[in-house]
């Protein structure tokens, strides 16, 4: 019995190596390709150098498109963090009808292609004469990450402790107040977590955000495509590899926050 759960506790391990390495190992070659001295993406066998994220740095496109990502991302998680988490709260307080078959119409952004939700954007902007651009992105970035603030936050407050509330209200405070006092405070490490998730999935959205580019406001998930259709160069593992790291550090400031609530 005891030679049976070694060999399970051993294939448990195996299997989880495996499937790591096969998400890993992607990733690990294109930190290495960046560090080449040659002109083509190759993994350096011996002297390293920094010099593609010199020339990544000096490059006014791409920092451009950088600066619009960050723009873009931040603007759009919190918008989403707002309408999300009040929509959250609508649909946990309410007691409206088809309640959950509302609810599932919120994530209609998550299920539907991001091609026909890109398309179906652009459209209304055109119908609706706005901007093309940042206001355009913006709304777009927006609608695509609402969906997992909505379920974040949501999730949190089914497990709301109910006692908090009632207890404002016997001392005396309406419902507004109770929202803004007790449950946005309890609440909050949760919507800043979801924030975050939205910042990082807006910040690598390519798919519909190619609809929604103009030339002055250019994302750095388009650039990097537009650069493959070029010919890989090291300089894309190296514009690469700064994304995996806002992903990561994203990643980690979000389990840090959840893991203090």
């Amino acid at each position: 019995m005891k030679l049976y759960k070694v060999a399970e506790q051993f294939a448990a391990w195996l299997v989880a190596v495996i499937v790591l390495s096969l998400l890993l190992v992607p990733i690990v070659m294109i930190v290495l390709t960046s560090l080449t001295p040659e002109s083509f993406p190759t993994i350096p066998d011996g002297d390293v150098t920094l010099y593609w994220y010199s020339e990544m740095l000096s490059n006014t496109e791409l920092m451009q498109a950088l600066v619009t990502s960050f723009l873009v991302a931040t603007c759009a998680a919190i918008l989403s963090g707002i309408v999300g988490t009040v929509a959250a709260i609508g649909f946990v307080r309410s007691e409206i009808s088809y309640r959950e078959e509302l609810a599932t119409l919120m994530l209609l952004p998550l299920m539907i292609s991001p091609v026909i939700t890109g398309l179906a954007i652009i459209q209304f902007s055109s119908q609706a004469d706005l901007p093309s651009g940042y206001p355009t992105l913006i709304i777009g970035h927006s609608i695509l990450t609402l969906p997992y603030v909505f379920l974040i936050v949501r999730s949190r407050l089914v497990t709301f402790d109910d006692d908090l509330r009632e207890a404002s209200r016997v001392l005396g405070a309406n419902g507004l107040e109770t929202s803004l006092n007790i449950t946005l405070p309890v609440i909050s490490p949760t919507v800043i977590s979801a924030m975050v998730i939205s910042f990082v999935v807006s910040f690598g959205e390519f798919t519909a955000t190619q609809f929604l580019i103009a030339p002055d406001a250019t994302t750095v998930p388009v650039i990097i495509y537009t650069m493959l259709r070029a010919g890989l160069s090291p300089e894309i593992s190296a514009l690469s590899t700064l994304l995996i790291a806002i992903m990561v550090l994203g990643a980690l400031i979000s389990g840090a926050v959840t893991r203090s609530t």
